[in-house]
């Protein structure tokens, strides 16, 4: 530091004081001994990325989840601060412009009505409540052939239409009740009647072509 920072520099002699003042965590603040402490977080939560950070435990700590969890999820696996922020923030849009609930449940309705009808003649078919924005498309057919072709409609809309929809994955073996493999669809409010027109000719035309 000091063959970089020559007594005729003081401005780079103030930025390291400066950097050097401000190295002080919370527990120095507090003046809460390390010792005690089990576990730090460094949170993104609420900085410029909407989730991310680092553990740092105690060394009998080491061999916890904790270590290799470094998302948002790693002091609560029930309530993961990401979706709880994520969760609070829809509240609040829902809040500011309740008609997104209607606009929704509209869109979903008549676009679970086109949907079946553009599904008609093929294997695959829409299962599910019709209020529902998220959809769940079956195909006809035993689970091993239901799997690979469902796989092969979610390629198919993703290469050739650019629109991306899901397979639902379980873990089936522990599962209590088995479930039928399908994959997923979601509509929301911000879809223009053209952008929708587009889903449906694309199933209409996946659908038929597998």
């Amino acid at each position: 530091m000091r063959s970089v920072c020559t007594p005729d520099d003081d401005r780079r002699r103030l930025l390291i004081r400066i950097d050097l003042i401000r190295f002080v965590g919370v527990t120095e603040h507090f003046g809460v001994p390390i010792e005690d402490v089990d576990m730090v977080m460094g949170s993104l939560e609420n900085a410029l990325a909407s989730t991310g950070g680092f553990p740092v435990p105690r060394i009998f700590r080491k061999n916890v989840k904790f270590v290799v969890s470094g998302l948002g999820y790693c002091f609560s696996a029930s309530l993961p601060p990401l979706l709880a922020t994520a969760a609070s923030e829809g509240l609040k849009i829902i809040e500011e412009d309740p008609g997104r609930v209607q606009r929704v449940q509209k869109i979903a309705v008549e676009a679970h009505q086109r949907i079946q009808e553009a599904l008609e003649d093929s294997k695959f078919y829409v299962e599910g409540e019709p209020l529902s924005p998220m959809k769940h498309i079956y195909y006809d057919g035993t689970d091993e052939e239901a799997a690979p072709k469902l796989d092969l409609l979610v390629d198919e809309l993703f290469e050739k239409f650019k629109i991306v929809i899901t397979r639902a994955r379980y873990l089936e073996k522990d599962e209590l009740f088995p479930l039928k493999p399908s994959a997923r669809l979601m509509f929301q409010t911000a879809l223009t009647d053209e952008e929708i027109d587009h889903v449906v000719e694309s199933f209409r035309q996946a659908a038929h072509s597998i």
